[in-house]
């Protein structure tokens, strides 16, 4: 259970700061393809070496804490020829996906899409429809890929700096970029620094939390530089099967068409349209054609109908409490206002399938490490996220009123900060820095000015420089 995380911080602070890859860590795993990230015994889980559940050291040092791309973790997705057939190809082995390589942290991809000029003109009238080109990455070419804008808050349009959601196989079946289906590739248009997506799903990680790797990348168009960009690990079936056996579970995304949605029966919309049942909020994202969304009903039923008395043995038997109170946590310690503890938003619901209880997943956190819509504000944030200016996740409003649950949450803040200090963030700041600086000095599309993107970095800076002490005089 994630609850054995910070027994294992003194390894685990030591593996992660020398292993390459080693922003995997975090709770055990049990039994053969067990689902905990930094397992420790049995196979399968995050932060396993040779399968093994141990994390290997090398001298890789910072550098490998940016980017996990060259961790062993123990299995590699099966039930797909297009994966297993890139395992061959890449003449790597088994437990190194080859899509890795499009994360690590020394590496800064370069994406190159070719659009006839009808996919140009209709990304322009309506962009959330998929429409054709051509990747080149390297020296890989795939025709007929989807490319997409995607975005709520960060949207935008064709002839600004739109986000791009690229799905391989949305006209060619099977079609696969090194075993990915998808990229996805934002714009950080929220964010002057531009860097704070990817250290804070290093924190995550490194926190042992279920998140996707990161890096930045290139992206030109037919031909013109479009900027620098986040380069996200798409939360799929891809990343489930590399995690987790069996797999995939159901995996829930929010809708884009409203804000604040939680696991709630019934509620007034944001929008202030009629009530309806929040299961119509959520989209499933896997298993579509047997579409049974019970195990969500289940969920809703134990966070919103428990007692205060029996609040915590109805949300754990459908809920791995502790991974979701460390997701909290690290929202907190990052100042991540606009996450699900602190406004029912970016996040995804996956019912793991070996204990049959659901995980969260941190999403969309460009609004981290101080910034609130690019004003740098929220270095003294609250770490019961009361200061988020929205309505906080029914989870933790639910935990905060039990003593005991409360009790878990400010320990898992605790753990959550000592890793933020023992990650050397000003340290990995630089790395990437010394990376990206060029690209993005050069991106005429990124909506703020060199200077403001540099005096983002030094508000960056100091809030990595001061915001665990804060966090420390919170705790009880």
């Amino acid at each position: 259970m994630f609850s054995a995380v910070p027994r294992l911080l003194p390894v685990l602070i030591l593996a992660l700061l020398s292993a390459c890859g080693g922003d995997r860590g975090g709770g055990e795993a049990s039994g053969t393809g067990g689902g905990g990230f930094g397992a420790t015994s049995g196979t399968g889980g995050f932060g396993g070496a040779a399968g093994s559940g141990a994390v290997g050291a090398t001298d890789a040092g910072v550098d490998a804490m940016l980017s996990d791309a060259s961790a062993v973790d123990g299995g590699v997705p099966t039930g797909d020829a297009g994966v297993d057939a890139r395992v061959l190809d890449a003449g790597v082995t088994p437990t190194e996906p080859a899509y890795w390589a499009l994360f690590a942290a020394d590496a800064f991809p370069t994406f190159e899409f070719t659009l006839p000029p009808e996919s140009v003109t209709a990304l322009t009238n309506d962009g959330e429809i998929y429409q054709r080109g051509t990747l080149r990455y390297g020296d890989i070419e795939i025709q007929n890929v989807g490319v997409r804008i995607k975005g709520r808050a960060s949207l935008r349009g064709f002839d600004e700096k739109p986000s791009f959601k690229i799905k391989m196989h949305e006209f060619v079946p099977g079609q696969r970029l090194l075993g990915l289906k998808r990229l996805t590739l934002n714009n950080m248009v929220q964010d002057p620094s531009m860097v704070r997506e990817r250290l804070g799903y290093a924190v995550f990680r490194a926190a042992g939390v279920p998140a996707p790797l990161c890096n930045h990348a290139r992206v030109y168009i037919n031909g013109e530089y479009y900027g620098l960009y986040a380069n996200v690990q798409s939360l799929d079936d891809v990343f489930l099967r590399e995690h987790w056996t069996p797999s995939p579970g159901n995996l829930y995304d929010i809708t884009n068409d409203e804000y604040h949605i939680d696991f709630e029966r019934e509620r007034p919309s944001f929008l202030n349209q009629n009530p309806a049942p929040t299961e119509t909020k959520f989209e499933l994202e896997t298993n579509k054609a047997v579409n049974d969304t019970s195990d969500l009903t289940a969920l809703i039923d134990a966070v919103s109908l428990s007692t205060n008395s029996n609040f915590l043995s109805a949300v754990e038997a459908v809920m791995d409490l502790d991974e979701v109170l460390a997701m909290g946590a690290v929202q907190a310690v990052i100042s991540d206002w606009d996450g699900y503890f602190g406004a029912r938003n970016n996040y995804m619901a996956y019912n793991e399938l070996s204990q049959d209880r659901f995980l969260l997943f941190p999403w969309g956190i460009d609004q981290t490490f101080g910034i609130q819509d690019d004003v740098y504000n929220k270095l003294n944030y609250r770490i019961d996220h009361s200061d988020s200016e929205r309505p906080r996740g029914l989870i933790y409003d639910r935990c905060e009123q039990n003593v005991t649950c409360r009790a878990r949450y400010n320990d898992q803040v605790s753990f959550a900060v000592t890793v933020f200090e023992d990650l050397d963030l000003l340290a990995m700041l630089q790395v990437i820095l010394d990376q990206v600086e060029q690209a993005a000095m050069e991106d005429t599309r990124k909506e703020y000015s060199n200077m403001t993107w540099q005096q983002g970095i030094a508000d960056l800076r100091d809030f990595l420089t001061k915001r665990a002490a804060l966090v420390r005089a919170q705790l009880p």
